[in-house]
């Protein structure tokens, strides 16, 4: 048994395939397969039960996950205290939504590296699916969104600051020359969801199932950009961050909808999980975090 089989066997559990493990460990699927086997057999129980496309735990797996994780906690922390006294290395692993990597996180990387140039980062599009159980299994370290609330027993959160959101469409579009757009104006336009942006696309869901109108048509696209410029050609609305549509607006390829006359917003919210010990690293790109972002941070 060695730490890198423990590493595969958490992530396959959080993730529920070996396709995906490779993938996210950057390995062959057979090597994922043949470590699997490797510790199966030196413990000698099946950790997962397969069938077809599926892949689930056993009651065997299910407890040794719990000491898999307590021995690779304890193999990050022995590492961080030897090398204390050493210049920083590591790595940290966090899910981000695109508007915080490219308009907020800029400042921040450059503190940071500034303070700890040998620390590696992985960056991915965000996602309130599994979250928990990437936080809980250690696949990620970090973990923010732009919602309007997120609140989980086992996970700790801090929200950051206030986000402002607007609707934006193309100029030539009818419904850009009224002062104030009505829900059911929206009712036969295309609507763009940024899914790299995950949550703050379901306030709207919300304001159009509150008015008990359906939404026509939804463009799902995993890009800012692609969003912002398919509707400067000429094609739908979209609700974003006001700070990713601000130049556009100002050039005038964009024009800014006020919906039902009240501004929107969501939050800006940064999880990690709780009691749990954390790699130095982490509380200290979390503290660059605060003092960047914002002057008030409110946890829970």
């Amino acid at each position: 048994m060695d730490i890198k089989q423990l590493y595969t066997f958490r992530t396959i559990a959080a993730l529920g395939s070996f396709n995906k493990t490779a993938d996210a460990l950057n390995y062959a699927q057979s090597t994922v397969s043949e470590q699997i086997k490797a510790l199966e057999g030196d413990l000698g129980v099946r950790l997962f039960m397969r069938d077809g496309k599926y892949i689930s735990l056993t009651p065997a797996g299910e407890l040794f996950l719990q000491y898999a994780q307590k021995m690779i906690t304890l193999e990050e922390e022995i590492r961080t205290e030897i090398k204390g006294s050493e210049e920083v290395h590591g790595s940290l692993s966090i899910r981000i939504p695109e508007t915080i990597s490219t308009y907020y996180l800029p400042p921040v990387l450059k503190i940071f590296k500034g303070r700890f140039p040998h620390v590696d980062f992985h960056f991915n599009s965000c996602s309130s699916l599994g979250l928990h159980e990437e936080l809980r299994s250690g696949i990620i370290n970090l973990a923010f969104l732009i919602t309007r609330e997120f609140r989980d027993v086992d996970l700790e959160t801090h929200t950051l600051m206030e986000v402002p959101l607007v609707m934006v469409t193309y100029p030539k579009n009818p419904i850009a020359a009224k002062s104030s757009v009505q829900l059911i104006d929206l009712k036969n336009e295309p609507i763009f969801a940024t899914s790299s942006d995950c949550n703050y696309f379901k306030i709207l869901e919300e304001l159009f199932i509150n008015k008990k109108i359906r939404m026509s048509t939804v463009y799902r696209i995993n890009s800012i950009e692609a969003i912002k410029q398919n509707i400067a050609a000429g094609t739908g609305v979209a609700l974003l961050s006001k700070i990713a549509v601000h130049e556009e607006i100002s050039k005038g390829s964009l024009v800014e909808l006020l919906l039902e006359k009240r501004p929107l917003s969501a939050n800006m919210i940064m999880i990690r999980l709780k009691n749990k010990w954390h790699p130095p690293i982490l509380e200290a790109f979390m503290k660059i975090i605060k003092e960047t972002l914002t002057p008030r941070v409110h946890s829970s």
